[in-house]
Formats: C-alpha cells, sequence, structure tokens
C-alpha cells in the first residue's frame, strides 16, 4: 500500500520523489485514494522547486496506464500544447490540425474546454458544429472516413477527475498541465506541442519519445506564445527516435505581415468566427501566417517535407484554396452522422 503521507513530505524536499514513488502516488491519485487535502499539499510542495524528470516519467507512467486508449490510430500527427501562456490569441493550433488534415495528413487532435483561456479547442470546435464525445471506436471511424479527430480529454483521461477538486482549490499550474497534452489517446507516433514553459522541453520530449513518438517538435515562440509567431523568433526542440535531440530557433519574425494584435481571439462564438473565416480564405495575412507556420510545422514533423519555407507556402495556398472549409464541413457531417 502506498503511504502518500510520507511521499508527499518528500516532496517538499529540492531533490524531490524518485520516479517509482511518482508513479506509485500518481496511480493512487487517479484511484481516488488520495484525499483532496493531501494533494493541494502535494501540488504546494512542487510549487516552489523545479520538478524533476524522475517526477515527470513516473507521474507520466501512470496516467498513460490509466487513460482510454483509441486502437490502431498511432500513424498520426497531434498539435496539443501545454496552453498556460495567457497570450488571449484564438486557437491557432486547432485551426491548423484542421488545415493539415485538409493537406492529407491525418491528424488525432487532442484537446479540453478552456481552463486558463476564455476558449479551449474542445470549445471552439462544438461551436462550429463538431460532435467532441464520441466512443474510441467511433473516433477511429471518423478518422479513416475525414483524416480528422478531435480527442475531448474527458472522455479519455476520466480518473483525472479525482483530482479536479484539489486543482481547483490550488488554482495554479500542476503538474497534470504539462503532462496531459502529452497524453494522446491514439498514441499518434507525430506531434507539434506548444510549450508555456520551454525549460521543459528536454524532459518532455524524452517522456514522449518512450512513449513511442518518432518525431516530434517542441516549440515556444520568444514573445512567450506557445505556438510558432509570425512576430517573434521561435524556440524549436527536435525529438526523434534514435536521435539526440536539436535546439534551435526558428527565425519566424522573417515572415511578418500585419499586427500581433490580428491573432487575438475571444470566447467560443468569437474564435469560431475567425476559424470559419479563415477556412474559407478570408482570414488576415497575421491570421493566415500564424497558422501555417504552426501547420508547416506539422508537414515537417510528419515527413510531408523537410523543407519549412515550402511547408508555408503548402499551407497558405490551402487556406486560400477553401479546403480547410471543405474538410470542415466533412468532419461536422462525420461526427454527427
Amino acid at each position: 500500500m502506498t503511504d502518500t503521507r510520507a511521499i508527499i513530505d518528500r516532496a517538499g524536499v529540492e531533490t524531490g520523489i524518485t520516479e517509482p514513488e511518482a508513479y506509485a502516488l500518481q496511480k493512487s491519485v487517479l484511484e481516488g485514494a488520495v484525499a483532496t487535502d493531501e494533494l493541494v499539499a502535494l501540488f504546494t510542495a512542487i510549487n516552489g522547486r523545479r520538478i524533476s524528470e524522475p517526477e515527470l516519467r513516473g507521474f507520466f507512467r501512470a496516467s498513460a496506464e490509466a487513460m482510454v486508449a483509441v486502437p490502431d490510430a498511432s500513424d498520426s500527427l497531434d498539435t496539443c500544447g501545454t496552453g498556460g501562456d495567457k497570450s488571449g490569441s484564438f486557437n491557432i493550433s486547432t485551426a491548423s490540425a484542421v488545415l493539415l488534415a485538409a493537406i492529407g495528413i491525418p491528424v488525432a487532435k487532442h484537446g479540453n474546454r478552456a481552463a486558463s483561456s476564455k476558449c479551449g479547442s474542445a470549445d471552439v470546435l462544438e461551436a462550429l458544429g463538431v460532435k467532441i464525445e464520441l466512443s474510441p471506436e467511433r473516433e477511429k471511424q471518423v478518422l479513416d472516413e475525414t483524416g480528422f479527430v478531435f480527442l475531448f480529454a474527458r472522455t479519455h483521461h476520466p480518473a483525472f477527475r479525482h483530482a479536479a477538486e484539489a486543482r481547483k482549490a490550488f488554482g495554479k499550474r500542476t503538474y497534470f498541465n504539462f503532462l496531459g497534452p502529452l497524453l494522446n489517446p491514439a498514441r499518434a507516433r507525430f506531434r507539434v506541442h506548444g510549450l508555456s514553459d520551454f525549460s521543459y522541453a528536454e524532459p518532455l520530449a524524452a517522456i514522449v519519445i518512450d512513449f513511442g513518438v518518432e518525431k516530434a517538435f517542441f516549440i515556444h515562440a520568444e514573445s512567450g506564445m506557445d505556438e510558432a509567431s509570425p512576430f517573434a523568433d521561435t524556440e524549436v526542440l527536435l525529438a526523434e527516435k534514435g536521435a539526440e535531440p536539436k535546439r534551435f530557433v526558428l527565425p519566424t519574425s522573417e515572415y511578418a505581415v500585419g499586427k500581433p494584435e490580428e491573432l487575438m481571439g475571444g470566447d467560443a462564438a468569437v474564435n469560431a468566427h475567425i476559424l470559419a473565416t479563415l477556412f474559407d480564405g478570408k482570414g488576415t495575412d497575421a491570421q493566415n501566417l500564424a497558422v501555417a507556420l504552426n501547420s508547416a510545422l506539422g508537414l515537417v514533423a510528419f515527413g510531408h517535407t523537410e523543407d519549412f519555407d515550402a511547408a508555408v507556402q503548402m499551407s497558405l495556398e490551402a487556406l486560400r484554396s477553401g479546403k480547410a472549409a471543405r474538410k470542415l464541413d466533412e468532419i461536422v457531417k462525420a461526427t454527427n452522422a
């Protein structure tokens, strides 16, 4: 039996806890065996220091075991970010996910309702008419039929409900915010993950590679956005199976057009209107470019092309053609069938 109180007490020291301890503790949390006040105490203990890679690994392994998976869907790409950048931008990674599907990349988009923002990926897709709560078997069918499926986090991580009250009471970012977006239920082998805290890129990249990911970009704009931005250069960590991770800066600011405020979003209705306008080929230059930059990273991650500049142009052309609007309509019909 896990002595959760003793582990939580050890979590407060600078050296933290071991991977087996983190695994055992998270397993108890997800089984509903840890009281809310104890879990708040854990969040408080960890909040004052950096979370170690062994701790992240232990928490991740237990969470992955508790996940409700989608069968035979790993040959896909995810664009789920960790959020928390407080930029107020529209749902750029969600728009790029639909665009990638329109180009021909199979996308298993993991996401949730808004936590720190006004509108999460689940909120905006629902506002656009997509049915977001499907069975794993139906999700696989939709992916096969349309090349896109949305994987609603609440459906696939039901055990996370045991931590909901403590997370709300704590009121700040916890390790759940780092790990949740990486726990793709389709076990997508290709990823583009935006990070609000880029200092965690290396340990998180190592974890997803061990989880079966073949190639992943972890990104963070120097302006603070957890997206590739046309108004600031983008920090990138490239992680590939069997290779050392590579860290570099992508000069995305060289593409800059328009004004940063054009990337601002709002609630689900506002952001749905922005995405619908974009997909119809009527977005502003800045909106189009922001989506195209993130889509381009997806094209490179999936191996569609190795030329980032060419991928940006390919994405812009697909946006302007209205392909994304047709793909969205296909997704709406399939999920509501």
